[in-house]
Parts: structure tokens; C-alpha cells; sequence
């Protein structure tokens, strides 16, 4: 079944009594796991429609990815990541480690299934077995922290985004060597103040199109917006085509949908959206305005429907959030 990118309709949505900023579905898609500013993972079982949560994070839980044929994964403030087994009849943990000593800020699996990476705080970058959570390859990136981690589909390159201060940077690493094959400097993401010598912006998410030829990074244009998306190409480091948003503040997230086109989450303090884009011409396709910004997406394996996270609030730190299920229609 195709895909309209312009015919997408609300399924339903699950409040909840915290801010989410990650989600995703299991690899059968049964379930849908989402994270955020609490210890506690929220679990929607999609064809009940019904959630619970999970418990073991001691702290935020700021990433979740889908691994393999079998796995999520979360990852949390404290550098610990769980392995969530999600076969049965709820999720189960199947593994936890402690993965780095300071804060987890990206992490991605590998098309394979066989390995997953995480960034932290620090700029450590580390390549860990997905069956067992052995740890296989390590990176540095001095000083900055990794905002973004993505696995080429060949399965032999990372790559990886920073928020160096002025001058963000993507870089593509041969992972089982420590080779660093390129470095991109995006500076059209920063929003350096030099008053408070602070990065405000830097890239956000990152995720790269089913080709292996293109990289999105997600941030904001400067200071003062608007939330934007580079497309990158990965053989030369040029930039292809930037798309934004009539929305200040930042996109957080994007993902390549199978047929082609490309959504990105964002938004602002009280709004937000899921936009879809023809990355191809850089044209809008569609909308769907939120109340508060958008932070994760993630598309369902069989391509028809996608989630979405968002932070609902009105003041600039929210006190909420939602998870809510959107549907393509032909």
C-alpha cells in the first residue's frame, strides 16, 4: 500500500504527565515506547490501544531507537542503556549497561541489527554489540557533545554530530577502524552568543536517506530561527537544500519515509509540527500543526503510519506531554 504524504489523519493520542522528547516503534510494531523528562518509559501497545510504563532508569531518558528483529533500546541522563526484549506480551528487560559516565545524548542502531552507538556529554562516541551490549569500537570527538549518531546502511560508517561552539560539525568515521573519513562543518546551525560565549543552537538530530547518499541535520537558522533541516550530501560534504519552517526554535528529528519523502518534527515555546518535504525540490507537502513542539518521529515499519512526541506547555520549561499516532492514507 502507498503512502500519501498529503493524506495523513490523527489515529489517537495518549497524554502524559511529563514532557516526551524520544519515541519508537518495537520491530514488530506492537509496541511503541516513549521517553522524556521522567525515570519512567511510557508503553503503548498499539493494538490495544492502552498503555503502561516501564520502570529501571534511575533518571530522564532522552533516547530510544528500534534494534534488529526483536529490541528497543533506551538510553538515559545517567549513561545507563537498557535493552528492552519486546517479543511477549509487554516489553522485557533483556539486558542493561552502563554505557558511559556522563550524559547520553544520541543514539542509533545499526540497519543490520547487529551493533548500536552511543554520544555522550563528553564527546565519546562508543560502537556496542546489540545481543549482549558488548562494547566493540570507540571514538572521540574532542570536547563537544554528540548530539547525533546514524549508521550508513553499508553498515561500515557512523556518523556523527557535535555542537562545537560557531561551527557544528558532522563527521563520517569508518567505525571498526577510528578513521575519520570527513568533517562538515554546518555553520548555518549555530547560534553562538558571544555575550555569553554559549552555542544555543547546534544540530539537533540526524538521520541519513535509505540511499546511504544523503545526511539531514536537524537545528535552527542562527539565533533567532527559523527551525530549519540541511541536506547534506555524504560523498562531497556540499549542501544540497535547506527546508524550513515559518516556526522559530528548532527541528528535533527527521526520518526518510521508504517511498522517498523526508518529515521533520520541531516547533517552538506552546507550537509545533510535523511537516513531510520532497527532499529531492526542498517543496513543503504537508502540515500538521501541534500545541507543543514536536521532539521525535518515527515511522512504522510497514510505512502507513508514523508516532510523534512533543512537549505541551505554554511557559518556556513544559510540564507535559503527548504521544500521538498519525496514519497515510493512499
Amino acid at each position: 500500500m502507498q503512502s500519501d504524504p498529503t493524506k495523513i489523519k490523527e489515529v489517537a493520542e495518549y497524554k502524559h504527565h511529563s514532557p516526551l522528547v524520544s519515541c519508537a516503534f518495537d520491530p514488530t510494531a506492537r509496541f511503541v515506547l516513549a521517553g522524556g523528562r521522567d525515570r519512567d518509559i511510557l508503553c503503548l501497545d498499539v493494538a490495544a490501544k492502552s498503555t503502561t510504563e516501564l520502570s529501571g532508569h534511575e533518571t530522564w531518558v532522552g533516547n530510544i531507537v528500534r534494534s534488529g528483529t526483536d529490541l528497543i533500546l533506551t538510553a538515559d541522563f545517567a549513561g545507563v542503556v537498557f535493552a528492552w526484549d519486546c517479543t511477549g506480551d509487554k516489553p522485557r528487560q533483556r539486558w542493561k549497561i552502563t554505557a558511559h559516565a556522563s550524559t547520553i545524548y544520541s543514539l542509533a542502531a545499526s540497519p543490520d541489527g547487529k551493533l548500536f552507538a552511543t554520544g555522550d556529554r563528553d564527546g565519546n562516541i562508543h560502537v556496542w554489540q546489540a545481543s549482549d551490549g558488548k562494547r566493540m569500537h570507540e571514538l572521540r570527538i574532542e570536547g563537544h557533545p554528540v548530539y547525533g549518531l546514524a549508521f550508513h546502511p553499508d553498515d561500515q560508517r557512523l556518523i556523527s554530530a557535535d555542537r562545537q561552539p560557531k561551527k557544528p560539525r558532522l563527521k563520517v568515521w569508518e567505525f571498526a577502524t577510528g578513521k575519520e573519513q570527513r568533517s562538515i562543518d554546518v555553520p548555518q546551525l549555530s547560534a553562538y552568543r558571544r555575550v555569553e560565549d554559549i552555542e544555543w543552537g547546534g544540530i539537533r538530530g540526524i538521520t541519513i536517506s535509505p540511499d546511504g547518499g544523503t545526511l539531514v541535520a536537524c537545528g535552527s537558522n542562527e539565533y533567532s530561527g527559523p527551525a530549519c533541516a540541511l541536506l547534506v550530501d555524504i560523498a562531497t560534504g556540499e549542501l544540497k537544500l535547506k527546508v524550513a519552517s515559518q516556526l522559530k526554535g528548532f527541528y528535533y528529528s527527521a526520518q526518510f519515509h521508504a517511498q522517498g519523502f523526508l518529515l521533520t518534527a520541531g516547533g517552538d515555546i506552546g507550537k509545533g509540527e510535523l511537516r513531510a518535504w520532497d527532499p529531492t525540490q526542498g517543496e513543503s507537502l504537508a502540515t500538521v500543526a501541534t500545541p507543543g513542539p514536536c521532539t521525535s518521529v518515527d515511522i512504522h515499519p510497514n510505512g502507513q503510519r508514523c508516532i510523534l512526541t512533543q512537549m505541551i506547555g505554554q511557559r518556556s520549561y513544559p510540564d507535559s506531554g503527548s504521544l500521538t499516532l498519525y496514519e497515510w492514507s493512499e
